[in-house]
């Protein structure tokens, strides 16, 4: 079981460290305003977050058959050997160091990505207005049209 622990233990390493690289490299792409590449990443970067979520509901799993309340590896790490127990804490430590890491990535991504939308909506809210006739104007059919629909009373028979 222990080393079962250790191996989930390393592929999650592994697997913040490419969800690093991901995040890494959506960013340059966020950087050169390259749309299509950013979309293909996000989509890695969501199934690489559900393979790590996988992972550890499978490691919770595991955990629960060494001690039937036991959700974490501080419950547990007790009934490793001292190398195992050296081992899998240098990987928890290594994890969280990289989920660390990833967070402050994911938020310089969201920052980057949120403000390219507020730009490009601004843009689109100007040129609308632009667009928006502010007094009469001749229409296709040669008639004047009304600059704004503004909702009015009708009044009359039916």
């Amino acid at each position: 079981m222990t080393s079962r622990i250790i191996a989930s233990l390393n592929r999650q390493e592994k697997a913040l460290a490419l969800l690093a690289m991901l995040q890494r490299e959506e960013f340059t792409h966020l950087r050169v305003l390259d749309p299509t590449k950013v979309a293909g990443l996000e989509f890695s970067i969501h199934e690489l977050l559900r393979q790590i979520a996988v992972e550890r509901t499978e490691l919770r799993a595991i955990y629960a058959t060494i001690v039937p309340a036991a959700k974490r590896l501080s419950e547990v790490i007790h009934t490793f050997s001292e190398d195992q127990r050296q081992r899998a804490q240098a990987l928890y430590e290594g994890i969280d160091r990289r989920e660390q890491a990833c967070s402050r990535q994911a938020e310089l991504n969201f920052k980057m990505a949120l403000g390219f939308y507020d730009q490009s909506r601004s843009c689109v809210e100007f040129i609308q207005k632009q667009l928006v006739p502010t007094r009469n104007v001749y229409t296709a059919a040669g008639r004047y049209a009304r600059a704004t629909a503004e909702p009015t009373l009708v009044s009359g028979r039916m």
